[in-house]
């Protein structure tokens, strides 16, 4: 091999190992700038999202969100705000001026779940916009809404007692992906009440898989719902679903968020029950009874209760022969 040759075969070998080595640099940095919104929660929702909890309790959770975003939702029914709701939800958001705040309407909320939902998952889209009983489509919108982006869901018969950024501990602010509280946990007659969380205020970072559990398992209900009863999701009507507490409501999310952590941390309901202050496992925050139902929990005289973060007014708007607001 001449000295020609021999330089230019040298020349090519070091312009393929330059190759390589850019290739192996760069692919991973091509790879994840493709990464879409979307692929976090999969195609046609058929499976958990992609982001997953860690498989044992004393593992460190991943976070998907540096911190649960501080936004805050609401959901308008058709009526709008009456004075009372207007003072409460005016109170939450006088008292966390940090919080950006959104209303949804109705129609808003179907163009967002259009939007956010839609190139992942039509399927899904055509059911949320299928219901017409208000309350099922506002149980499933609050799931979505905190799956998607994250933040502090309430509804609009909530006061804030207190800041929302005093409602988890210091101690919990760094790994804590999704805050419940328990709307029966402490009551004297155990025998008489089934342990379940309250759904009127959640607080939740995007992509937490306890939520994509409460979302997938409510999508099934409704679906095995229009295979029995042979109706598109239009005739889901209030009296095929039973409780919509249990269908789609406080009961549906308490199975779903302790399932979900059935499978990440191994939990027991027993673990997280008969709680006297705030108690992380994995990701999820669990908030005694007081935080955000203190009227529905019963402590001992002796004990010194700490005052609501929340507090629920019950005004109930669902509870109607249409499942809440129609006009």
């Amino acid at each position: 091999m001449d000295a020609h040759r021999f330089l230019a075969a040298r020349k090519l070998s070091r312009s393929f190992v330059l190759a390589v080595l850019f290739l192996a640099f760069f692919f991973p940095l091509l790879v994840y700038s493709s990464w879409r919104p979307s692929e976090l929660w999969g195609n046609k929702f058929s499976a958990r999202p992609a982001q997953t909890a860690p498989t044992t309790q004393t593992a460190e959770p991943a976070p998907t969100h540096p911190r649960i975003p501080k936004k805050l939702w609401y959901k308008l029914g058709p009526k709008g705000l009456n004075d009372q709701t207007r003072a409460w939800t005016d109170g939450c958001i006088r008292n966390n001026t940090d919080y950006e705040v959104e209303f949804m309407t109705e129609s808003s909320a179907d163009r967002y779940v259009q939007r956010t939902f839609g190139p992942s998952d039509p399927g899904l889209v055509e059911i949320y916009l299928g219901l017409t009983v208000p309350i099922l489509k506002a149980d499933l919108l609050r799931y979505l809404l905190l799956f998607a982006e994250g933040g502090v869901y309430s509804d609009l018969d909530v006061s804030c007692e207190a800041p929302i950024n005093e409602w988890i501990p210091r101690q919990y602010q760094a790994n804590a992906s999704l805050v419940v509280g328990w709307e029966f946990d402490v009551i004297v007659d155990r025998d008489s009440f089934v342990h379940q969380l309250e759904t009127w205020v959640i607080m939740a970072r995007p992509g937490s898989p306890h939520v994509w559990m409460v979302i997938r398992d409510t999508l099934q209900f409704l679906r095995d719902t229009m295979r029995e009863r042979s109706v598109p999701i239009e005739g889901v009507a209030l009296d095929m679903i039973g409780d919509v507490v249990d269908a789609t409501g406080p009961r549906r999310f308490t199975r779903g968020v302790l399932k979900s952590m059935a499978e990440a941390f191994d939990t027991k309901a027993h673990d997280v029950e008969g709680l006297l202050e705030p108690k992380l496992v994995g990701d999820v925050l669990f908030l005694p009874g007081y935080a955000f139902s203190a009227s529905a929990n019963k402590y001992q005289e002796d004990m010194e209760v700490p005052p609501p973060l929340a507090k629920h007014h019950y005004a109930g708007t669902w509870k109607n022969d249409q499942g809440g607001e129609t006009s």
